[in-house]
């Protein structure tokens, strides 16, 4: 593996304090034991409406962040489970 030195992309931005695990991946998408596939998931109930269509005013879902490799978000991004 080589050494990480460098991450060149677009970072979005999204100002929130303390979020949690569920809301990065809700556990209704955590039914399998593989490490591909999630980010269809990926804050799920802030990012889509009941009907499944996207909420225009979440960061992902404008155009400029759609291809976002690196999330800048508030303090304690991760924390309330042992995931």
């Amino acid at each position: 593996m080589e050494k990480f030195t460098t991450l060149t992309g677009v970072a979005a931005p999204m100002p929130m304090i303390n979020i949690d695990t569920d809301m990065i991946i809700p556990k209704q998408y955590l039914k399998t034991i593989h490490r591909t596939g999630l980010g269809k998931a990926l804050f799920a109930e802030l990012r889509f409406n009941d009907d499944g269509s996207e909420k225009e005013d979440f960061i992902l879902n404008q155009p400029a962040y759609r291809k976002s490799n690196l999330l800048i978000a508030g303090d304690n991004i991760g924390c309330g489970s042992s995931r």
